[in-house]
C-alpha cells in the first residue's frame, strides 16, 4: 500500500474522530436547549394574567437563557457541518488514491 493512501485513511480517522466529537458536542447543547424551551412553556402556561415582578423576572430569564441555548445549538451545529465537510474532502481523496493505486497494477 502506498504512503499517500495511508496518509488518507489516517486523515480520514482523524477527521472521523473530530467530526464524532462535533456531534457529542451538538447532542449535548440539543439536550439542555429542549430543557431550557420545556421549562419555558410550562412558565408560560402557568403564568396569571397580571404576572408579579417575580414571575415576570423569571420569565425574561428563561427567555434569555433560551436564547442562549439556541445560539450555542446553531454554533455547534455549524462545527459539525464543518468537521463533516472535512470528512468529504476525505473521502474525495482516497477515491483518487485508490484509483491511483489500482493504476500501479495495471500489466
Amino acid at each position: 500500500m502506498s504512503f499517500e493512501f495511508s496518509r488518507e485513511i489516517k486523515k480520514l480517522e482523524v477527521r472521523f474522530g473530530d467530526y464524532m466529537k462535533a456531534e457529542q458536542k451538538f447532542s449535548e447543547h440539543m439536550k439542555d436547549c429542549i430543557r431550557v424551551l420545556r421549562e419555558l412553556v410550562v412558565n408560560l402556561e402557568n403564568r396569571v394574567k397580571a404576572p408579579s415582578y417575580k414571575e415576570t423576572r423569571k420569565l425574561s430569564e428563561l427567555r434569555r437563557e433560551a436564547m442562549k441555548s439556541l445560539s450555542e445549538v446553531l454554533t455547534s451545529e455549524s462545527d459539525v457541518e464543518h468537521e463533516k465537510s472535512h470528512v468529504f474532502k476525505s473521502y474525495s481523496a482516497l477515491i483518487l488514491c485508490l484509483e491511483r493505486e489500482f493504476e500501479k497494477l495495471k500489466p
